[in-house]
Parts: structure tokens; sequence; C-alpha cells
């Protein structure tokens, strides 16, 4: 892996289609995906943000049988 295959914070937040407060919010939270900080700089790689994508995945619940 080079410096090159990693994606930087705002081309994140323009794939995910959301502002650029909003990935920097939920990384000072904790709830998104590794990233890496190469001095003011944030990169992220493509393999982590697939894999937090992955985690997030949630099964649908089933619906009731015989509620009318």
């Amino acid at each position: 892996m080079t410096i090159q295959d990693l994606i930087t914070e705002a081309d994140y937040a323009a794939a995910r289609g959301v502002s650029l407060r909003t990935v920097q919010r939920e990384r000072a939270q904790r709830i998104g995906p590794p990233f890496i900080k190469l001095g003011r700089q944030i990169y992220y790689r493509p393999a982590a943000i697939e894999a937090w994508l992955l985690e997030q995945e949630q099964a649908q619940p089933r619906a009731k049988q015989g509620a009318a």
C-alpha cells in the first residue's frame, strides 16, 4: 500500500454523500471507519471503509404473522 492508495477525508465524505463536517464529527465520536493521520491530513484505507460498512449492515426484522 502506498499513500496514493489512500482516500482523503474530503473524497470519503463526497463518496458517502455527506458533508466534511459530518465525517469529522463521526471521527471525533469514534463511530466512523478507522483512519490514518499524517501530519494534519486525514486519510482512509478503502479496505477499512469497506469493512466498516459491512459492520453497519443490519438484518431486516421479520414482519409479525397474522397481524391485521
